[in-house]
Parts: C-alpha cells; structure tokens; sequence
C-alpha cells in the first residue's frame, strides 16, 4: 500500500486571480530545494502566453523528514480504522446469526402458547425448569417439533455462535486494537517532542484523547469475551437441561427409562438455566457490547464528550460485572469505533490545515508568447559547484546543502526553461529566472534569456541532459535525425552581453556553414554548441538499467551520502538508501552504530544529515512485532564489544548538549532505546546519575534534552524497564523537580522537566509516600501553573491530573490549601489550552471519587472491611465550581467542528461529571440557570441552558428528574425550531440524553408524535444537527420496540412517516453529507430491528426500495475518477447492504419471496468491486443471513455465489476478508447439509491453500481447523475423502508449542488446540456413522494430543470441554474395546476427576464429562488395544 497523505488541492486563481485561464503542462523542481516551478500557458486576448509560476513547499523545510513518517503512519490508520469496521460488522452478524435459529424455535412454539394459554415460551420454560410441571402444549412442541435434531441445531447455532466472536475479538479485533495502540503512541511521542520549529499540526490533546478512545475499544472487546464466556456457560446449562426435558417428556411414564432419567434431574445448575431463560435467551447482553445499545437503552453520545472516558469507563465496567446499577449506560463498539474515526477526522484535518498553509504560490512570469512546439525545464543549484554524481543518483556530500548551510542562509536558484520553435519562427528559446531562497520562501532576481537559431529543418524534441547541457532532437532537410547538445552556464561577464563558445548554428556542425547567429533577450546566459550524433530512425525500444552499488561498511565518504538519500523525496532514492543501511547493519553492526553515533555527535555535519543519523540509530533499535524487537535488542547486548558500547554511549550523550535541537532529540531517543535494553540488567548504571549532573551543572541545552531523554524513558511501554525504574526514582525525582523550579529561567528546560515529571510519577510513588518530598514537588508544580507561559501551565495541569488519579488519598491537604483556588483561577485564564486543563482536573475528581464508590461498595458487597479512602471533593466543590462550568458553557465557538475540544465542550462534560458525583444536590443550581437563560436573547445562553438541563440528566435520582423533563418536553422540542443551528443541535442531543437515562419519562400518548416529528424535521434541516438528531431518534426505536415478536408497539403509528423520512434524507445517491447519509441509514436499520409485526409488509415493501438502490449504484463504478468518488460508492453500498441485512434479519423466512432479486443484486455489486473494496465484508454478512434464513433452500444460489466465495478464500493480501469467508463456509456448510458436498472439494482446496500460505496462514489456522470440522458434521461419511489429508494437518498443528515468554501468542495458542479438538470430533461424528474403521490410522495421534492437553496447566474450560467431547465420541465410535486399555489409561481418569470436581468449570462442561464417563464404562475388557508408541 502506498504511503501517501492529502493535505488538499490548491487552485492557482486563488493566488493570483489572473490565472484563471492558466493551464500548467511543464513542473520541475530540486531534489534538495523545496521551491518548485510551473510552465504554464494562458490565452489572453485571443494569444497564448508562456508564464513560469514558482511556488514554495514550506512545509518539507518545516517538517523535513516528518513528513514521510506522517504519512506513512496515517495511512496505517486509515488501513486500521477500514479493519475495525470489518472486524465489528462481522461479529455483529456472527452475534444475530447465532440467535436466528433460536428465535426462530421460540417463534414457533411462542405462537401455540399465545393461542392456547395465553403465556410465552419464557414464562413456560421457567415455569417448567422452576415446578417439573410442563404444560402440554410445551411438551408436544419438545417431543413432535424440536426433538433431539432441533436440539442439536440449537445447540450447535449457539456455540458455533459463541466461538466465532471468541475468535474473532482475539485473533483479529485485538491484535488490531494493540497495533493501533503502538501507531497512536508514536505519534503522540512525535507531537510531545519534535522540535519547537517543526510545525506538523500534531496535537497531544487528540491523539490522548484517541489513545483513552482505543484503551476503551480494548477494554469493551475483553468484556465481550467475558459476557460470551459467561452466557456460553448458562447456555450449556439450559442446553444440558433442555436436551433432558425432551427426553424425559418422550419417555412412557411406566417405563424403567423414565426413572432412570428422572434420577439425573438433580444434577442441574438452575440457577443458570434460570439467568439464561430470562436473559440471554430472549436478548444476548453480547450486542450491548457491539451495537450502540445497552439494556434497551442508548449510550451516550461521546462526539460532545471529547474528554478521555477510559477511567470513567472502566469504573463503570466493573460496577457492571459487580451486579450494581452503572453510574451510565456504556456505548458498545459500534459508537466507540465511529467516535474514534470522528476523532481522527479532526486529527487528519488538523495535520491537512498545517500543511496547507505552509504552501505559498509566488508571482507568475511571463515568457513571451506563442506555442511552442515543445519545452523542458530545469532547476539548478548556482551557488556552489555543481553536485557530482554517484552511480545511484544522488548528489555527494558536496552538494550544495552543505555549502548553504555552512556558508549562507541563502539558497540561490536556477530555472532553465527550453521552448522549442512557434509556428513561423527558426529559433529555440532559453530563459535563466535566478531565485533567491531564504528560510523556505523564494523571491526573484534576475530574468534573462537568449535565443537559439537553427538550421533549415525540425526540432522534433528538447530536454536537459543535466544541469548544464541542453539536448535537441533534430531532423534536416536530408530526413537523418540528429542529437545535439548545448552546453550552458551564467554569463561570468554581465558587460558582453551573450555570446557563443564556438558559437554555430544548431543543426550544423562547427566547421559547417555557421547561418543566423542572431543573439537577443537579456544578458545572464552564455552557451556553446558542443556536438551532434547522426542518428537513424530505430523501431525497437530500449530498457534502461540503474547500477546501484551497496557499501560492504560505511565509509567517512559514504556516509553523508547514504544518510542524505534516506531523505530522498524520490522513493526508489530514499529506498535504495534503506536497503544500504540495512545491509551495513547486517554485515557490522557495531561498525554501523559507531559510524553513525560519530555522525550524530559531529558538530560540523549538516543538521540534516544528523537528523537522519539519529533516526537510522533509533531504528536500529525499534519494531513492530515483540519478536523482532528482543532480536534486535539481543544484537546490541550480546552483538557490540564493550569498548564499542561505551563509546557509542559517551556519544549520545555528549550529543545531548548540541546546540542543533534535532541533533538532540534523535539522541535521547537514541538514548532511552539503549536504556530499554540495559538499565533492567543494570549495565548502565552511571546513566541516571549522568542526566541528574546535566540537568543540574550542564548549559540549556544539555539541560532541556537530558529532561527530554528521562521523559522518553519514562514514557516506554516496555514492561523490564518499567518495573526496573522504580529503583531510579530517587534520581528522576532529583533531575525533574530540578528543572521545574521556578528558579528555572530557560522556560525550554522548564517545559522539558514539566513533560518528564508527568511521565514520570507512576514511579515515585515510594517518594510521594514521604510527606517531605511529596510537599516539595507539590510546591513546584503549583508554582509552574502560575508561571505566565501557557505550554508549562498546560504541562503542570496534566501533573495535577496525573498526581489526583495517582495519589488521591494524599491529596487532602493539598485541595484545602492551594489546589482548589489554582484550579478555579485556571479555568478563567485566558489561554484555552490552560482552562481546558484545569476543567479537566475537576473531572479526574469526579471520576475518581466515582470509581472509589464503586470500589467500597464492592468491597462491601463482598464482606470486607478495607475501604479506600474518600474525601467528597466534588460534594464540597460543587458549590463554587460548578457556576464557572456553566458560566464557561456559554463560550461556544459558531464556527467550531463537533469534533472540536473547545472550553465550552470541556466545562459540558465536567457538569455531566458533577452530576453523575454529587447527584440530587446538583439539580437545583443548574435548574436557576436553566431558568434564568433559556429565553435569552444571545444563543450562547440559551444554547448554554439547554445543554446545561441535558448534562444532569444522568446522576440525580430519576424520580427528582421525571417532573422536570415532563415539563421540559415541550419546550425542548419548541426550541428543535430555534433560530440558531447551534441551539437546534443542543436541543436534539439533550432530547437524546432524555431517552437514553430517563426514557420513562417520556408519555407516547403525549409526547411520541411530536418528538418523532421534530426529530425527522432537524434531520432534514441541517447536515450539522445529523449526528444528535439520529442518535436521539435510535434511542426512541430501542424505547418503544416493546416485547420480541409482539404484533403492535408505540412505533407502529410512525413507522411508514419515519421510514419515508429516512428515504428522503438519503434519497441522493452521491451527493449530499456523508456522514448524515450513514446516520440515516443506521436509524433505519434501529426502526426496521425494532418494528412490530404489524410492519412486517412495510419492511417487504422497504426491501424493493433498498435493492432498487443497490442496483443504481452499480453502474457508477464505471464513473469513478478519484478516491474520492470511489470512497463515497464504498460508503453507499455498505450502508444498502447492511440495511438489507437488517430487513433479512427482521423479515426472517419470509424474506423467500425476494430471495431470487437479493442475491441477483449482491451478485452483481461482488462482480463490480475494485479488489481493495470494504463492501463485500458487508455484502458476505448478508448472504450469510440470507442462508441462515433460507436453509436449504439456499443451494440453489451456490452455482453463482460459490466463485466469489472461492476468490475470498484465495485472496490472503485481505486477512479480514479470507477470515469472513472462512466463517461463511462453515454456515454454508451447516445450513446445506449434505447438500454442500458438491462444494467442499474447493472449500478444502482452498483452505489447504491458506494454511500453506506463509503470510496468514497461522493466523487463520484455528478457524480452519473448526471449519473442518463443520464441514465433516455436514457431509457425514463423505468427509472420509478428505480424513487423511485433514489428519495431517492436525498432527502437524499438535506439535507446534509455546515459545518461551511468548505471551502475546497465548490466546493464539489455546484457540489453536480448541480447533484440533473441534476437527477430530467433528470427524468422528462423521465416521463413526459406518466408516469408524477409517479413524482407526489416527486413533493414536488423537490420545497422544489428549494426554498432551491434560498436562497444560494452562488449558482453557473450552479446551478440556472439547477433549471431553472426543473421548466421548471415541468411545461411541469404538463401543467394542478395541482401545479400552487407553480409555481405562490414568491420565483418563484423572483428567475426568479434575473436571467433574473443579469448581471452576460450568455444569456443562461437568456434564460432558460425565457423560464420557458413562460412554468409558461401558467399554469392554479384553479387546484389541492399540499401544501408545
């Protein structure tokens, strides 16, 4: 993928409004200049002008080598946020489709009830698990209907179900989540440390913000796995029991089969078939943590949060899991993924904005006029001599940098610019523009020009051959091509004007006749006809080659030029120059880092050069994978001498003092990458001790980069180094609270040690026990947060932040004494970025003090005693702060993004805080002020108000709040009518507040019909109230959905207006607001989710509509012509597929009747995609649905349908793609039967193919093992074709292990051997159907794993639930005791004893493993054993 960043378009009449009608045809440029040129042709008059329009590239002089970095990470972004939505959509599907079959069995016998005893299977069920009664319609449903294939069915739907989102949240979404982790950290490290005179657009504010947004997604996708673990385990439960009721009800009463299964009933864990009958059975807690939708109720809306939620958010996690009611209903990953790509929007285009405006268009100049009948350009250096060449390309170390910068701040330039002859005219024209370079920007100084006469004859073609040679392609009267070069420079004598160096007429040769010598134009140029080659026309092509050489070592004159080709804008140049570097590493690592040390310390090297020699040493030490990174540390612990080491280190350091900024930033990253290796073995001990002494005795700079170096140090991930830090608090303590004195006069070191302290206070926490030292730095930072300079305001903020999350319960004295009055005057300053903070200190209170009351109520709970300690800082606060919060409220920006962080967003979120904390007490004060400014004349209090009323409507108990909002209501939808947008917006998102915290407030006989149509009214109104007016309207389809399957609910009145609505706002099929296209679309799958039956034909109505689309869009694939166009049709098309989802999904079996069209049309938007597209991710899920709902009848679409399920498989570059198409075979394959066996020759082909694959292969081994075995369960005896080959595959899987410290991989691991279980019984139900002598071959493989997996003290409940299963199914398959001895095997016996005693497993695993053991005894003695090699 390429690596590419657009910062926009620049229109050239927006410069200069007289180049409206100019075309450029010609651009040029230097390798090392950052001012370009356009030839450029105007008609004016009815003639065409020749006009050279230079233009400077700022920002590469600004940023430099960042750029490259910039856009290499953003497009990894861009890459990561495309594969969480992915991986979300697919364990969305995987979620629904796991309960399809489920509600479909439920559906059935749900209808009966109604009809004949007025109840639901869910009154029946847990009337029946709680008494032993059945009701004899639910008996003849259990015994007639489902019996013991349906049961299966289900059973099989819902683990299935289970494991597929496991896999998928370990195996894709995680590891997504972790490489998103490491790419924002390093851009925040960029942002918190790149030099002052970079300007990139970075802000650590966002990126901690997308940071705190991703620490959440990872926190929601291990809660994920928890709530299906736990489900998984009731489930096994109800599965466990409902399997013995159908065979309880089918047995004769009189029968001794009846007492017998009578006697087992005692066994059941009912308390978990009982959660599962009223929980999860009706509604998977799963969706709360993918969809945007917890217990029937909407999250917040985090677009107007901004503030970091993680702390809050994990708090309110584990009140969750706790069994306590959370403080707020949490978003799941669908609202967590869309804020953060909201979030890195504003990031991009912050980066975008800074870009562009360091992009300066210059003045045009003319060049005469005519059309010429072809031109060329150059850009030469004229300042020093002109750059030799090497065999690469590259100019020497004796370029013209070196000399600029060594010499002048001034850079001058040449443009040559070559027209060939007009029409009438017998001359060449060479112009010479001169431009002087200073700090980036270009002026001009001098225009001159000469012209060149030519024989009788063509100038086919002209083009520099370099910086002083000039080549024509020319044709005489005689037809014989010629090639003729010019040689030029700059007149050295300005008073003779132009002239010839052996001066004759282009075309002919010297000796030959000499012709026009006519010379005119302005003085500055002198020049020489040189040569011509007599050439004949040729018909064959040439290839040319570049002869690159690579350096055995790096060389004193290799060096700079290898370094300076790593800064190549050219990408073959800068990759050339990498693969060198590599190399030279590879080949002498210790000469390479001694190389480059000297190069970063030398005083005398151009800073540029330095520049790229600390980012060579900082590579050389860093990478992506854990593996990689502890090889390349290795290198340098056990691959350098000592004396190298030392030296290498006493470079680094001195480097630290250089006066050039960059230099030492790359060496205290350069140093903190060596301190990561060695400080936890303590080989560096004299490194801490060094930095103190530079801080303390060293000049400013020596100063400021040892701060930054601690800062970098302390800021690291890796794990060693943190724990091994805690013994250098003494000295990182002593070096930052140094720097951070106010007796500090360089406010550059002061900043630095502000930076590191913050990074630093995880580790002194032995420090801040002392109540001597923990007064002292409290005394340094509250005196930096008055110290006049807004950045180290900001930095001692943060410590405060920090040192309250940190440090709570010794913050008593501190908030008494002084930090109370600091942070009230901190949130009136003046500078943004300083209140913004200050606010945010208030808000690590309350989120504090919240967590700490989750905590001691848990504590409580549990019967213990120690209790943290708890201040009520927010109670005794709130008083004083909260006005200046709803003061700071009404300090909106008009012109603000909704992405925008401003003040009056932050002081939103900290009330919101205040009343989550303080509760009741708050309702009163913000309800004066709600008073008082609601029908004021200035929007910014009435918008104040109304955002004010919405902040508290989560905290104060709901009974004190439901008077308030009932006579709110309808003002609140008056204002949905306010003259201001701003005020509109508000107005919405507090309306979507209401449904979402105190929805039973809301009367649907008063209130619905209004809300509603306000709602839909706003949404049409303005793309910028899309966002809150969906969000509210989502919130209203979840409130009044009513009762699963009910026929009639509040809704049903709205729903044709609301769905006309919706198809109106995205009626256009490209134009439009994106962003408000996608919301309307997600509010029509919330109502068509959500609808009554008694919508049923609207939504079969709605399916026309939506395929109607559909089909309109496949056309515009031949219509794209950017990116841009083609993400807008990616965009569309996913948003109709997943509306189609939804209608499948909602119309059930029903859908049958448009079955034929559906799959016509996702057909053809598959055979229409580009190979990169997101859309047939999407497009899959449906299918997916459309079979589930289908069953069998879906074989008769596999003929069209399996090509594009056969080019998934095959398509390894796309991981997520070839890992849906993995799970899609396994639900063809169930839904088929039988009927899949046509097919499961390819299906196997391929996914032998994946796990030959050296690039996904592991990764996607797991899920094919499983598939494996759904397809052996599918096609029974006839997977015997495949048995030995799949055999193979799985003892080869059996013998990988665990490497040594590899943790990363040990999910990885244990999902691997769940799958090898999975296969074998998959196989063995297959063969043990009359082909169980083909299992005998492999009968041996299978116990030696099994005796393997009873030895791992790590193995998983799901693991040994499945070992369980296989011996079972062994023993089933060989009832006659040919391997009874290995079945009677202690290692057998004890492993069943261990599960069925272990108070850990669920009863389902506990059955299983009775059952095995039932199955075991009744092996026979005597008969053949197979011996265990």
């Amino acid at each position: 993928m390429s690596e590419d960043f657009s910062i926009g378009k620049f229109r050239l009449q927006d410069a200069e409004p007289s180049l409206s009608n100019s075309k450029p045809f010609l651009h040029c440029s230097h390798p090392l200049s950052t001012t370009h040129a356009l030839l450029c042709s105007r008609i004016s008059t009815g003639v065409q002008e020749i006009q050279l329009i230079p233009f400077d590239l700022r920002l590469v002089s600004i940023a430099g080598r960042q750029l490259s970095l910039l856009a290499s990470k953003i497009t990894e972004l861009h890459s990561l946020h495309r594969y969480l939505r992915q991986v979300h959509e697919q364990l969305s599907a995987e979620i629904r489709t796991s309960q399809d079959l489920p509600s479909r069995f439920m559906r059935n016998i749900n209808e009966t009830l109604l009809e004949k005893s007025d109840c639901t299977w869910v009154n029946a069920a847990y009337h029946l698990a709680a008494t032993g009664h059945c009701y004899p319609e639910v008996k003849e449903w259990l015994v007639d209907e489902l019996g013991e294939r349906g049961h299966k069915r289900w059973d099989k739907a819902v683990n299935v179900g289970y494991e597929n989102v496991r896999r998928l949240t370990h195996e894709n979404l995680l590891p997504a989540l972790d490489r998103l982790s490491v790419l924002i950290s390093r851009l925040r490290g960029l942002s918190r440390f790149h030099s002052s005179d970079f300007s990139l657009g970075l802000s650590t504010l966002e990126l901690d913000n997308m940071l705190d947004s991703v620490n959440c997604l990872q926190l929601l996708a291990h809660q994920l796995l928890k709530c299906a673990i736990s489900e998984l385990q009731q489930f096994a439960a109800f599965s466990t029991w409902l399997r013995h009721e159908i065979e309880k009800q089918a047995a004769d009463p009189t029968s001794a089969s009846a007492q017998e299964i009578a006697e087992k009933d005692m066994g059941f864990d009912h308390s978990s078939i009982l959660d599962y009958i009223q929980g999860a059975m009706q509604h998977t807690q799963m969706l709360a943590y993918t969809s945007n939708e917890v217990d029937g109720e909407r999250p917040w809306d985090l677009e107007d949060e901004g503030r970091p939620v993680f702390e809050l958010y994990k708090s309110q996690m584990n009140n969750q899991s706790s069994g306590f009611r959370s403080q707020r209903p949490l978003p799941g990953l669908s609202g967590m993924i869309k804020y953060f790509e909201k979030q890195s929007g504003v990031f991009f285009e912050h980066i975008s904005e800074t870009q562009r405006r360091n992009v300066q268009i210059g003045v045009p100049i003319s060049l005469g006029v005519g059309i010429p009948t072809c031109a060329d350009m150059r850009m030469v250096d004229e300042v020093g001599s002109s750059p030799s060449w090497s065999i690469e390309g590259q100019p020497q170390a004796d370029s013209f940098w070196k000399h600029d910068k060594a010499a002048t701040a001034t850079t001058k330039l040449s443009i040559y610019i070559a027209l060939g002859p007009s029409p009438g005219q017998e001359c060449v024209k060479l112009s010479r523009i001169g431009f002087a370079v200073e700090n980036g920007m270009s002026s001009t100084t001098s225009v001159a020009s000469v012209r060149i006469p030519v024989a009788t004859g063509a100038v086919r073609d002209l083009k520099f051959a370099d910086d002083r040679s000039l080549m024509l392609a020319f044709v005489g009267p005689d037809d014989v091509s010629r090639l003729i070069q010019i040689d030029f420079r700059p007149s050295q004598d300005s008073e003779t004007g132009l002239r010839y160096q052996e001066a004759g007429v282009a075309g002919q040769t010297p000796s030959g006749e000499v012709g026009k010598k006519e010379v005119s134009g302005s003085q500055g140029i002198s020049l020489r006809v040189l040569s011509d080659v007599s050439m004949h026309t040729r018909t064959e092509s040439g290839i040319g080659a570049t002869l690159v050489a690579i350096p055995t070592s790096l060389g004193r004159m290799d060096v700079n030029q290898v370094l300076e080709s790593t800064l190549s804008p050219d990408a073959a140049t800068r990759h050339n120059a990498e693969q060198q570097l590599l190399q030279a590493a590879e080949l002498d690592f210790s000469a390479y880092v001694s190389t480059l040390a000297h190069e970063l310390a030398n005083e005398q090297a151009q800073p540029h050069i330095r520049s790229a020699a600390g980012i060579a040493l900082k590579n050389s030490f860093s990478a992506r994978e854990y593996t990689r990174l502890r090889d390349l540390q290795l290198r340098w612990r056990d691959g350098v001498a000592a004396d190298v080491k030392s030296s290498v280190k006493d470079l680094a350091l001195r480097t630290l003092a250089s006066k050039d900024s960059r230099a030492g930033q790359s060496a205290a990253q350069f140093v903190a990458s060596i301190a990561a290796i060695e400080i936890p073995r303590n080989q560096w001990p004299e490194l801490m001790p060094a930095l103190v002494a530079n801080v303390g005795e060293g000049g400013d700079h020596l100063k400021q980069y040892s701060l930054v170096t601690i800062g970098y140090i302390c800021e690291s991930e890796d794990t060693e180094l943190r724990d091994s830090l805690v013994q250098h608090s003494n000295a990182i303590l002593t070096a930052v609270v140094q720097g951070a004195r106010k007796e500090e006069t360089n406010l550059d070191v002061r900043y630095a040690a502000i930076v590191a302290l913050s990074d630093s206070l995880e580790f002194v926490r032995t420090n801040f026990d002392n109540e001597g030292e923990r007064n002292y730095i409290m005394q340094v930072i509250c005196e930096a947060t008055q110290s006049g300079e807004s950045r180290i305001e900001s930095g001692a903020y943060g410590c405060l932040n920090r040192i309250m999350a940190l440090y709570y319960d010794k913050m008593r004295f501190y908030m008494e004494k002084a930090l109370f009055g600091l942070t009230i005057l901190g949130m009136r300053n003046q500078e943004e970025d300083v209140a913004k903070l200050a606010i945010e200190f208030w808000c690590t209170v309350c989120e504090e003090e919240l967590a700490i009351e989750d905590d001691n109520a848990l504590t409580q709970a549990e019967g213990g005693t120690e209790l943290r300690p708890y201040f009520n800082f927010s109670r005794v606060a709130a008083r004083e702060v909260v006005p200046v919060l709803l003061e700071l409220l009404a300090q909106q920006d008009e012109d603000a993004t909704d992405e925008e962080y401003n003040i009056s967003r932050a002081a939103y979120q900290c009330l919101q805080l205040f009343a989550q904390a303080v509760g009741n007490d708050l309702v009163q004060a913000v309800l004066g002020f709600v008073e008082q400014h609601l029908r004021h004349a200035d929007w910014h209090w009435r918008d104040a108000a109304v955002s004010a009323f919405g902040a508290i409507m989560e905290g104060p108990d709901e009974k004190i709040l439901e008077p308030l909002i009932k006579q709110a209501l309808p003002v609140l939808i008056q204002m949905m009518g306010d003259d201001s947008v701003q005020v509109k917006d508000s107005a919405a998102y507090t309306l979507g507040r209401i449904c979402e915290n105190v929805s039973d407030s809301i009367d649907p006989q008063t209130h619905l019909a209004p809300l509603v149509r306000s709602l839909f009214t706003g949404l049409s109104s303005n793309p910028k109230m899309a966002g809150s007016c969906c969000w509210a309207l989502m919130n209203l389809a979840d409130r009044f959905a009513g009762d699963a399957g009910a026929n009639v609910n509040p809704l049903s009145g709205h729903f044709q207006e609301s769905i006309t609505h919706i198809l109106s706002v995205t009626e256009s099929p490209t134009g439009g607001d994106a962003q408000l296209r996608m919301a309307a679309y997600e509010v029509l799958n919330a109502f068509v989710t959500n609808a009554a039956n008694d919508s049923l034909p609207i939504i079969a109505k709605l399916s026309d509509i939506i395929l109607q689309r559909l089909e309109n869009t496949i056309p515009m694939q031949q219509q794209i012509v950017s990116v841009d166009d083609r993400n807008v049709l990616e965009e569309i098309q996913t948003s109709l597929s997943s509306a189609l989802l939804a209608i499948i999904q909602r119309l059930e079996r029903e859908i049958k009747p448009q079955a034929d069209r559906i799959m016509h049309v996702l057909l053809q938007v598959l055979n229409s995609v580009g190979a990169k597209s997101s859309v047939p991710d999407t497009v899959f899920a449906t299918v997916g649905a459309l079979a589930n709902a289908l069953e069998d009848d879906f074989v008769k679409y596999m003929d069209s349908f399996a090509p594009f399920l056969y080019n998934a498989l095959g398509n390894q570059e796309e991981p997520a793609l070839c890992a849906m198409a993995i799970g899609l075979v396994s639900d063809v394959t169930r839904s088929l039967g039988e009927m899949s066996q046509p097919y499961c020759d390819a299906f196997m082909n391929y996914l032998l193919q994946i796990l030959s694959g050296t690039s996904n292969g592991n990764q996607l081994r797991p899920a094919i093992l499983q598939c494996f075995g759904d397809m052996a369960q599918a096609i029974g005896p006839h997977f015997e074709k495949y048995l030995s080959v799949v055999a193979q595959v799985l003892n080869q899987s059996s013998s990988m292990a665990l490497s040594d410290g590899a943790f990363e991989m040990f999910d990885y691991f244990i999902s691997l051997r769940e799958g090898i279980l999975d296969a074998w019984d998959g196989a063995i139900l297959a063969m043990k159907q009359g082909k169980a002598n083909s299992l005998r071959p492999h009968v041996d493989s299978i116990f030696k794993f099994l005796q393997l997996v009873s030895q791992d003290p790590n193995r998983s409940e799901a693991l040994v639930r499945a070992a369980m299963g296989v011996i079972g199914d062994l023993a089933e398959a060989f009832p006659n005791g040919e391997y009874g001895e290995i079945f009677r095997s202690e290692w057998i016996a004890q492993l069943i004893r261990e599960v069925r005693s272990s108070p850990e497993y669920a009863a389902r695993t506990k059955d299983t493993a009775r059952w095995a053991r039932e199955q075991i005894k009744r092996q026979p003695t005597g008969g053949q054993v197979s011996q265990m090699s």
